[in-house]
Order: structure tokens, then C-alpha cells, then sequence
């Protein structure tokens, strides 16, 4: 019997960011999980923010955006502010639905975000 091949949707898509470091480097005492990129941070939260809206309208969206919070607290493991912030944001909203305050979150980003 022939071996099918995989469709092509199965193969992981390499990151398109104009700032993502190409490897995973100790930093600081500490070792990321991944390449922190504040675009991305940018992409998670405000996925997450949305996603978030949504479900105070009733549409049940609410584990996609913890996930995207948690994505956003991930990628953003260089800036320990920013990681600090998101992370408890994140860990507020999963205890007792209490959402984010995006302006803070937005300026905070905003401190690590190369000037445009």
C-alpha cells in the first residue's frame, strides 16, 4: 500500500516577524521558552482582546482568548515588565473574569516597541 502524503496545512509555518531572533538564547540567567518578539505580543493581545469582547456578548470564545493571552506572556519573556503584566492579567481573568485593563497592557507594549 503506498505511504500518503501529509497535506500540506499539517507543516508548521516558520514565523514571518521582521524581529524574531532565529534562535532560542539564555538571557539574563533565565532561558525562554522561545524567541520573545513584541509584534507578536502585539498580534496574541490583541487577538486576545477581541476574542475577549466577543465573549461578554455571549459568544463562547473564552478559552481562545486565555490562549491568546497566554501566547502574548510567552513571546514576551524578554521584557520582564511586560511578561509581569500580561501574566497577570491573564491569571485575573482565569480566577474571576476579571478582563485586562488594554490601555495598560497597550502602553506597556508600546515602552518595548522599536519607534516606528
Amino acid at each position: 500500500m503506498p505511504e500518503q502524503a501529509q497535506p500540506k496545512t499539517l507543516i508548521p509555518k516558520q514565523k514571518k516577524c521582521n524581529d524574531c531572533p532565529p534562535l532560542v538564547i539564555p538571557r539574563r540567567s533565565y532561558t525562554p521558552t522561545r524567541p520573545s518578539c513584541i509584534e507578536c505580543v502585539e498580534k496574541h493581545a490583541g487577538a486576545a482582546l477581541v476574542l475577549l469582547t466577543e465573549a461578554r456578548e455571549g459568544y463562547a470564545y473564552r478559552l481562545r482568548a486565555v490562549g491568546h493571552l497566554f501566547e502574548a506572556e510567552d513571546e514576551s519573556q524578554e521584557w520582564p515588565e511586560l511578561h509581569a503584566a500580561i501574566r497577570e492579567a491573564r491569571k485575573a481573568y482565569q480566577a474571576d473574569g476579571t478582563m485586562p485593563d488594554w490601555e495598560v497592557l497597550a502602553a506597556v507594549i508600546a515602552r518595548h516597541r522599536p519607534a516606528l
